[in-house]
């Protein structure tokens, strides 16, 4: 088999669209029409019955190429696209991402055609992504070669995700547009017929646009070579991972839309120590999110400024639950702390400002800033609920304090109406991760220092 180069998979300089449509309603026209907007190689749609699509014309198969291409989508069904490989000459082709289901993920005739698929791609020398994938991106170069309709371009360096769920890659899509997260590749492996996650997350470990390496799997046909690979990465950078299939019913559901054995037991038995295992896919994202926003940390001490009591107890519990240490601040600390603040609010962390709304666009950065320069945390959870969410001074009055605070990675608890919700965007592009319930807060905060831990070797 070849070996693979995967900047041909993520950066190509050619592509083919196998199905292109010159409807727009159908998916053969979306993904044609958006590679053809943004895609700056050659671009090749694949369609006997038309001559022209999306302003490139088009030619009747893949045998017809008229050059070798990095990358074929495709997007015809079943046979057709099995045969369409079996017609294609050799060399033609470096990658192929199968978009369409009906393989090994079903019965019958489905094992035996994806055996076919995976053949006719090694026949001629090319790798195959999938089937059964929503495909691949790559965000630092707007290159969409999947069926995502949205896709946010990444700031710069950001998560790298591989996938076995096209869904998740969906979620995960949608998720970065609302919250601000730098996906710098994405790839779903689908029913993982040639190309596995083993192979991706090796890629990934040495992609220099991948800062946060994030994992969301059900199975893995070779258990010790996906393990192997995960405990490579680790020692890079920070990687996540969601793996599913723990109950019998979950184990019967991945079955059902991969086809491969799901194997959690094997995987985590072989997992490295080290390695942050999260529940959810939303999890995952929620973590990538806070790693790539804060610095590294040396400790985990937290402290916790909000504008109410309650809810300062619900967060100093939840942190402590997780591993976090919330210190009661030194005495002259609490004096510098209380000479900013009404006599009746809390010092000795966490800080409760009372109910002064107007003038929390002053004293949040102010806090934060002394408590920064006393040393006596290395982290920091803000608050921000209710009435203050309203206040658009208080968010850009804290992304503009920011810069200053980098020694203090801050977490916000953003807790608002669906409709106040354009401030929180503000501190998210400001580099401060923001979170809508106190438990995801908290274990944001956690992460960061789990991700310090494992970076240490702790």
């Amino acid at each position: 088999m070849a070996v693979a180069d995967f900047s041909r998979l993520f950066s190509p300089r050619s592509i083919a669209v196998v199905g292109a449509s010159a409807d727009t309603a159908k998916l053969g026209g979306q993904v044609v029409a958006r590679l053809a907007a943004t895609f700056d190689g050659a671009l090749f749609p694949v369609n006997p019955a038309h001559r022209q699509i999306a302003g490139r014309a088009a030619i009747p198969s893949l045998a017809d190429l008229p050059q070798p291409v990095d990358l074929a989508v495709a997007l015809a069904p079943g046979a057709a696209l099995v045969d369409e490989l079996e017609r294609c000459p050799a060399g033609r082709l470096a990658f192929v991402a199968a978009i369409p289901s009906g393989f090994g993920e079903v019965g019958g005739d489905g094992p035996a055609l994806q055996a076919r698929l995976a053949a006719a791609a090694r026949a001629i020398g090319a790798r195959l992504v999938g089937p059964n994938s929503v495909g691949l991106f790559n965000g630092t170069t707007r290159l969409n070669a999947s069926i995502i309709p949205l896709l946010t371009p990444a700031r710069s360096r950001g998560l790298g995700l591989v996938t076995q769920s096209g869904g998740f890659g969906m979620a995960a899509a949608m998720y970065a547009a609302d919250n601000g997260l730098p996906v710098a590749r994405f790839c779903d492996v689908g029913n993982s017929a040639d190309i596995g996650a083993a192979e991706l997350l090796d890629h990934l470990t040495q992609d220099e646009d991948t800062a946060v390496i994030g994992a969301y799997i059900e199975s893995a046909r070779d258990p010790a070579a996906f393990a192997a690979a995960l405990a490579r990465a680790n020692e890079r950078k920070p990687t996540l991972l969601c793996l599913l299939g723990k109950s019998a019913a979950g184990r019967r559901a991945s079955q059902a839309h991969l086809g491969i054995a799901p194997a959690p037991a094997a995987l985590r038995v072989a997992l490295p120590r080290s390695v942050l295992e999260v529940d959810t896919g939303l999890d995952l994202l929620h973590a990538a999110k806070a790693l790539l926003s804060a610095p590294p940390v040396t400790g985990n001490r937290l402290a916790v400024v909000t504008g109410t009591g309650g809810i300062g107890t619900e967060l100093s519990d939840l942190a402590s639950e997780r591993g976090l240490v919330v210190p009661a601040f030194s005495a002259p600390l609490a004096r510098t702390l209380a000479a900013r603040l009404p006599p009746y609010a809390a010092t000795g962390n966490p800080v409760d400002l009372t109910p002064v709304w107007r003038d929390y666009p002053r004293l949040y950065p102010a806090i934060l800033a002394d408590i920064a320069a006393s040393g006596e945390a290395d982290m920091a959870i803000v608050s921000i609920t209710d009435v203050p969410t309203t206040v658009p001074d208080l968010a850009a009055a804290l992304a503009r304090s920011a810069p200053q605070l980098r020694r203090l990675p801050l977490i916000a608890y953003w807790g608002s109406r669906d409709c106040d919700l354009a401030a929180m965007s503000t501190l998210q592009t400001a580099g401060i991760p923001c979170y809508r319930s106190t438990r995801e807060t908290a274990d944001a905060a956690a992460v960061i220092w789990r991700g310090a831990r494992a970076s240490r070797g702790d």
